[in-house]
């Protein structure tokens, strides 16, 4: 059985960790993603976008949801805009043997974690 660990610390810096991909926030600056060996920098929203979507998998967030908490309510950005950091991350994570983030039509999206 494999377990989703999540640890928050007070700062600002986090870790999450899903089998064996690890999300790190070090300050506001550095936001590592860790598969194995390979260790890549996402832009900002990408990550957190990232973040929240496996720290609750299979729950679906609407594109709404998403773009009040990680862009802010009083963004200019349209919707137009998850729609793209979402395709960006499937690209960068197309192989991940761990999660995927599909589409719940009409909905939203979410993260399933692969068996």
């Amino acid at each position: 059985m494999q377990i989703l660990t999540i640890l928050v610390i007070e700062d600002e810096d986090s870790l999450l960790q899903l089998y064996r991909i690890v999300l790190e926030k070090e300050g506001f600056n550095v936001l590592t993603v860790k598969e194995s060996e390979n260790s890549q920098m996402l832009p900002q929203k990408e990550f957190f976008l990232l973040f929240k979507l496996i720290s609750y998998p299979n729950k679906i967030f609407t594109r709404m949801q998403l773009m009040d908490e990680i862009w802010g309510r009083n963004s200019e950005s349209d919707l137009q805009t998850i729609y793209v950091h979402i395709n960006r991350l499937r690209r960068r994570f197309e192989h991940n043997p761990d999660f995927e983030i599909i589409t719940v039509r009409g909905l939203g999206y979410k993260a399933v974690m692969k068996e």
